[in-house]
């Protein structure tokens, strides 16, 4: 039994904000902590947002699920085409934050070990009464029939309850309102963290949301204020 189940939304290469969430969250080796997926592109230092939740995985339970944007950036490690598309949608920043002189986009340059922590992310959680998945899921199937793309490709959209009764708490669908789409059944917690808006950290067990952004601004949101028919 954990003290708090907690999940955090697409953190696009955003350190500041990830450090400030870390800190005002404090999580300890008596919570879960679930990272939905896309820690990788756009912001600026997806390398030190890796570091930092590998560092966290030593001391507390810590699982980063698989995005679609470390899928492309997998995809784009050993195919010269899947990476040129990689490097338009995001994955130039990547690769510019393991250059210690910012000067050259190279992927050679991603350490062996952030291989390895990205190729180990699952693609869904899954609780007694949660699941938790970087895109969205089916409601009409049960997880182990899916097509996997569906768990990192599916947007946040016409949702239904799960066949399974459980709620699916995802990120990947972007909420330009910097506040988690709550629907109860389902919660989004893509919060454009990487445009402007908030880095979300979801305690599911309190229903809270503590959200802090690379300006260095933070807050907390009553989940229970804001849920939507």
């Amino acid at each position: 039994m954990v003290d708090r189940l907690l999940a955090i939304g697409d953190i696009h290469g955003c350190l500041t904000a990830l450090e400030l969430l870390l800190e005002k969250v404090q999580p300890t080796s008596r919570d879960q902590v679930i990272v939905l997926g896309d820690i990788v592109s756009r912001g600026l230092d997806t390398r030190g947002c890796i570091e930092l939740l590998m560092e966290l995985q030593t001391r507390v339970p810590l699982l980063c699920l698989m995005g679609n944007h470390e899928e492309f950036m997998l995809d784009a490690r050993d195919d010269d085409i899947a990476c040129g598309s990689w490097l338009y949608f995001g994955g130039e920043e990547t690769l510019l934050s393991y250059d210690p002189e910012y000067a050259e986009a190279r992927i050679e340059n991603v350490l062996e070990t952030h291989w390895e922590f990205i190729e180990s992310f699952p693609d869904y959680y899954e609780t007694e009464h949660e699941i938790f998945v970087h895109g969205m899921v089916d409601p009409d199937l049960p997880l182990t029939e899916q097509d996997t793309n569906e768990f990192r490709w599916r947007k946040f959209e016409d949702v239904r309850p799960h066949i399974s009764g459980k709620q699916v708490i995802c990120g990947h669908t972007s909420q330009k309102s910097g506040l988690p789409l709550n629907l109860q059944h389902s919660i989004c917690i893509d919060t454009n963290a990487c445009r402007g808006g908030w880095l979300t950290c979801l305690d599911v067990t309190g229903e809270v949301a503590h959200q802090t952004s690379e300006a260095g601004e933070y807050r907390m949101l009553d989940m229970n204020t804001i849920v939507e028919d």
